[in-house]
């Protein structure tokens, strides 16, 4: 360690706006460094490569794998509030194996503080210790991807004349009933080998990670009281933030995060926070419908235990068989034609996010969807794929379409995580925007019947595209159409995002374009998500913006409603995508 603590003193010594330093071996002689800043000190300066740089100027044998900014979160200390540096170590292993991750947002400084805590005791049916579903592995590689636990809730209303007894039943209710609340995650050996080379399809695989169901346990159910002439909304409000800020340990903790607001005694607030390997939108709706009828029968459909299990059954091993083979032969055929060509344009903050309302869109999809007999999320595939091959300067797309999984009867009504993202390859040179919409219909039938898999399978594939094909594959669109849809719970922050700039609009159209986030925290390449917006559809882009510039993010945005407006006003019109081959 000697090496790592003459880089943690080079580091300190170059840069006064650097608090804490500490050199992480994760390997060998590789190592990550992690930085806490002064608060006067710019977190979006190039850190990571002025640091690189003196690391590479000093007289040292170690290789930084990744300089990472990080909150206090990160920061292990005693009760003192001395710095523990080995424990900090031990924390960012931690996350690298996605045993413990981060939160999102500011949070709320100073923390409030509960004037209660009441003990909850839950006990279910079913326990067992099993390998992760497949719709677990999805999402769990995600939220380490991503890089925190993606977190799911909000704030909302209590109906009057609600006790904290009431609430406190209902936290009971959700954990005794359901086994994804009783979850927790089991690294069989993660400390013997704490970082292999490739962490997330390492543990995404099952061979070192579980989930674990226990049979009974105990919670926590936070009061809060209103100070008084405080504004109860706004106390919860700060609750949200620092539940949504506060990091998961994947091992030890529930789930469910819950709180309550009152006011001069009375229950105002309920706040809600779940990380998102509990449960999907199509889980959120069943458990909402279930705890307002206090449902007391049996759980129906397949459970995670039960999902585990049938998934390494033989049964499992032939559908896997059979979506590992439609794969094949999408990339084949993605294969057949040109890279994307999207130009980069690096920024910092890297990862962007930006939204386009737009009320002409949803008037446009609609018209299609009608004269054509189709599903308006099959025609929202067709326009925005064809407004990434007119950007990208190809003739075909790779998507990720968000599948929810819940048509299989066994998936239907289980309060778990099932939902995937599959695999469409989409060809469209030389196409009408009619036979376009075809083409996308077809595609994304047979991208939901195929997206029930194991997901570190697809991503060795994935892996494999350039040793097969001489290229890599391009930039993946990962696609999730979440208009129209069933909501889970009408939380205070499922309202629109608002932009942090003024709104754009183009030739006097009523839609508006805004940039919403610009953040270090990592994102995927490329996210189209498509939401309602009070009769208008929103198309949201988030992007890293060293694969793609963020005014042509921007483009794609407004070539989604310009390709949809083209559509509806002539479906056997060219869609100007020529087609290539030959590559």
């Amino acid at each position: 360690m000697a090496e790592g603590t003459a880089v943690e003193s080079a580091v300190l010594a170059a840069f006064p706006d650097i608090a804490v330093c500490i050199a992480v071996p994760i390997r060998g002689e590789r190592c990550d460094l992690l930085l806490t800043l002064r608060a006067d000190a710019d977190p979006n300066a190039a850190w990571d490569e002025v640091v690189r740089a003196v690391v590479s100027a000093a007289e040292v044998r170690v290789v930084t794998d990744e300089v990472r900014v990080v909150a206090d979160e990160w920061l292990v200390r005693d009760f003192g509030g001395r710095l523990d540096v080995e424990a900090t170590r031990q924390r960012h292993r931690d996350f690298l194996a996605g045993a413990w991750l981060p939160g999102l947002g500011p949070g709320s400084r100073p923390e409030p503080l509960p004037s209660q805590r009441i003990r909850v005791t839950f006990a279910g049916a079913e326990s067992g210790r099993a390998a992760l579903t497949w719709g677990q592995r999805d999402i769990w590689a995600t939220m380490i991807r991503q890089r925190n636990w993606l977190p799911q809730g909000g704030r909302r209303p209590l109906a009057p004349g609600t006790r904290v007894e009431d609430v406190a039943a209902e936290l009971a209710y959700l954990h005794s009933r359901y086994q994804s609340m009783r979850t927790r995650l089991v690294f069989d050996g993660v400390h013997d080998d704490p970082v292999h080379d490739d962490p997330v399809h390492y543990h995404a695989s099952g061979s070192k990670v579980r989930q674990s169901v226990a049979s009974a346990g105990a919670t926590f159910l936070d009061v809060y009281d209103t100070p008084p002439g405080q504004d109860p909304d706004a106390l919860a409000a700060r609750v949200e933030a620092v539940y949504r800020r506060r990091p998961y340990d994947l091992r030890s903790e529930w789930p469910v995060r819950m709180a309550v607001v009152r006011s001069g005694g009375v229950c105002r607030h309920l706040v809600v926070l779940m990380h998102h390997l509990a449960l999907d939108a199509g889980g959120a709706a069943v458990m909402i419908r279930e705890v307002a009828a206090r449902e007391g029968r049996e759980p129906t459909g397949m459970q995670p235990l039960e999902q585990a299990r049938w998934q390494a059954s033989e049964a499992g091993l032939r559908h896997q068989d059979r979506t590992l083979r439609y794969f094949a032969k999408s990339l084949d055929r993605l294969a057949a034609g040109p890279p994307p060509a999207l130009r980069p344009g690096p920024d910092r903050p890297r990862h962007w996010s930006g939204r386009l309302v737009s009320p002409a869109l949803a008037d446009a999809v609609a018209t299609i969807a009608a004269r054509r007999a189709v599903d308006e999320s099959a025609v929202l595939t067709a326009v925005t794929a064809i407004a990434f091959t007119r950007l990208a300067d190809t003739d075909r797309v790779l998507i990720r379409p968000r599948v929810g999984n819940r048509f299989r009867s066994a998936l239907a009504d289980v309060v778990c995580f099932a939902a995937q993202s599959g695999l469409l390859v989409l060809e469209l040179g030389d196409t009408t925007f009619d036979e376009a919409l075809d083409r996308a219909r077809g595609a994304s039938m047979a991208a939901v019947k195929n997206a029930y898999f194991a997901p570190e399978a697809l991503t060795a594939m994935l892996d494999r595209f350039a040793a097969d094909h001489g290229r890599g594959p391009g930039v993946e669109m990962f696609f999730n159409d979440r208009h129209a849809t069933e909501s889970g719970v009408d939380y205070t922050t499922t309202a629109a995002p608002r932009p942090r700039e003024p709104r754009r609009t183009r030739g006097g159209s009523t839609s508006t374009f805004g940039w919403l986030d610009r953040r270090p925290d990592q994102a995927e390449p490329l996210s189209v998500t498509i939401d309602d917006a009070d009769g208008a559809l929103a198309v949201s882009v988030h992007f890293d913006t060293y694969a793609i510039a963020s005014e042509v993010a921007e483009e794609l945005a407004w070539g989604v409603e310009q390709a949809a407006l083209e559509a509806a006003a002539d479906g056997s019109a060219s869609t100007g995508v020529q087609l290539r081959s030959g590559f």
